[in-house]
This record gives C-alpha cells, sequence and structure tokens, in this order.
C-alpha cells in the first residue's frame, strides 16, 4: 500500500538461503542465555548453603522416628559410665521446603553428655568408637584443642551431628533433614516416674524451689535391651546451699561438674543434672543404658 512501509522480511523461495540474522539481536540472545545460566548458578549455591537437605524416598518423620530413637539409645551407651547423660527435649522444626510448592517438617534430637572438661575429646572418640560401625563415625579435633566434633549416619537418610558445646559439655543432634509430616512424631509411650532418688520433684524439693513444673518424661529403647528415659522439672529459687550438700549421692557416685550453677553425677546408670540460675532451679535425672 503506497505511504505504508512494513518491516517484515519477504518470504524465502525454496532453495534460497535464510536471511542473515540480525547481529543485535544475537548478542542480546547470547546475553540472555548467559544471565540465565548465571541466575540458575547462584540459586543452586544459595540454595545449597542455606537449605536443608530433603529426604529422596519423602518417607515422613514419623516413619523415621524409629530410626532416630535407635540411634539416640546408641549414643546413651556408648557415652559409657563415668558422664553425666541426658535426652533434651525434641524440635520439629516446619521451616523447610519439599518442593516449591509442598513444606516439609525436620525432627532434631538431641542427646546431652557432661563430662570434666579434660576429658570431652577422649569421651568423643570413645563414643564415635563404640558406635555401630555401619554408622561410619568420623571425629575431627581442631590443631589448637578448641574444637571437636562428630559426624556419623545413622541410616535412612538420618544425620548425627555434634561436638564441644560448652566447657565439659557435648550435644549430639540427630536430625532426620526435611521430610513430610505424618502422624505424630511425638506420640511415644514413657515409663512412670521411678524411686525417690530419681524423682525430680523431690529433689527440687530438696533443693528449695518451689512452684515446680509437671515433670516431662522422654524415653527410647537401648541397643542391649531396656530403656534409657529422662525425667525434669524446673521450679522457682535459689538453692538454700550447695547441690552436692543438700542431694544425696550413692555411695561411689562420680561426680562430673560441681560449680554455683551446675552440679552433675553419675551412679551407676542414674544421671542427676541440676542446674540454677536467674531465679530458676531445674533438675533433670536420667536412666542410662547398660555398659
Amino acid at each position: 500500500m503506497a505511504g505504508v512501509s512494513t518491516d517484515t522480511p519477504a518470504p524465502a523461495w525454496p532453495g534460497q538461503p535464510d536471511p542473515p540474522v540480525n547481529p543485535r539481536r544475537r548478542r542480546w540472545l547470547l546475553a540472555g542465555l548467559v544471565g540465565w545460566g548465571v541466575l540458575l548458578l547462584v540459586l543452586t549455591v544459595v540454595s545449597v548453603q542455606r537449605d536443608e537437605p530433603t529426604v529422596k524416598e519423602q518417607r515422613s518423620i514419623a516413619e523415621a522416628v524409629p530410626v532416630v530413637d535407635r540411634a539416640l539409645g546408641e549414643l546413651v551407651a556408648a557415652a559409657g559410665p563415668d558422664v553425666a547423660v541426658e535426652l533434651a527435649e525434641r524440635q520439629v522444626r516446619d521451616d523447610c521446603e519439599l518442593t516449591v510448592l509442598r513444606d516439609g517438617a525436620t525432627l532434631d534430637a538431641t542427646v546431652v553428655v557432661r563430662a570434666p572438661e579434660a576429658d570431652v575429646p577422649v569421651v568423643l572418640d570413645r563414643i564415635a568408637q563404640r558406635l555401630p560401625a555401619a554408622y561410619q563415625a568420623v571425629v575431627r579435633h581442631s590443631a589448637d584443642g578448641s574444637r571437636h566434633a562428630l559426624r556419623a549416619d545413622a541410616g535412612d537418610f538420618v544425620a548425627v551431628e555434634g561436638g564441644q558445646r560448652g566447657p565439659g559439655v557435648l550435644e549430639f543432634t540427630v536430625s532426620t533433614g526435611c521430610r513430610p509430616v505424618s502422624g505424630d512424631p511425638d506420640d511415644r509411650l514413657v515409663p512412670p516416674l521411678r524411686p525417690a532418688e530419681q524423682d525430680p520433684l523431690l529433689l527440687l524439693g530438696a533443693l528449695g524451689a518451689t512452684e515446680p513444673t509437671p515433670p516431662s518424661l522422654i524415653a527410647v529403647d537401648c541397643p542391649g535391651g531396656g530403656k534409657v528415659w529422662t525425667a525434669r522439672s524446673a521450679g522457682r529459687g535459689v538453692p538454700a546451699g550447695p547441690p552436692s550438700a543438700l542431694l544425696p549421692r550413692p555411695a561411689g557416685a562420680v561426680v562430673v561438674a560441681d560449680t554455683a550453677d551446675l552440679y552433675a553425677y553419675r551412679s551407676g546408670p542414674l544421671s542427676v543434672v541440676v542446674e540454677s540460675g536467674d531465679g530458676r532451679i531445674r533438675v533433670a535425672t536420667t536412666s542410662g543404658c547398660p555398659f
């Protein structure tokens, strides 16, 4: 049509070569491809550094609980008879993603081991050696002796990581990784409270604490049979004196810590831990696995 121009190229006849690609368009296309590749690389690096691993088989947290419990029992048994042990309360974190459109959760269960400060490296090595060979436990000690860490694989995508978390304190966390949530991972049977020396409420009373919280209980199976369980409670107040003087201690008990804010001992399978500070007293008693 007269007076009208168009940028549409004329159709090529059969046998004619394709019209040349605009060099400017080619540069933009190449730049776009490079930019997309860089973006994918950055997202991959960020994901590896920040996102938690997910379980390919998509086994739920409830299905992983038996593996977690077995690892906890193995850790307690491996710790030995001369340290104070405690099963910490479990944590379920729902801050991970299975896929872009599906959220998941992670179950973390922790064993706390208290030992004399100088014995921490030896205790860590002992635990690694006594764990099942299938766990492939590896221990690393820093050159200056200030850091000690352990990693192991409990199987079924359940990881064990731990190390020194303070003077004389070792913590080991058994983690499921990011999984679908199904059932109640804390729906486990626990035994009743045992004799008086294992009842945290009676120990809190002897320490002069008031307004004690109801005892919480957690238990898992020991590798050789039986159960390891922890009972804990807390109350208000300040110990009326040194806990070591206020609480009866069985003959032959191994005192692991005896300071103003921490008292811990081990007697056979029984561990007792007393912590105080900020106007509160916390007591945890644990019946450990046979050794």
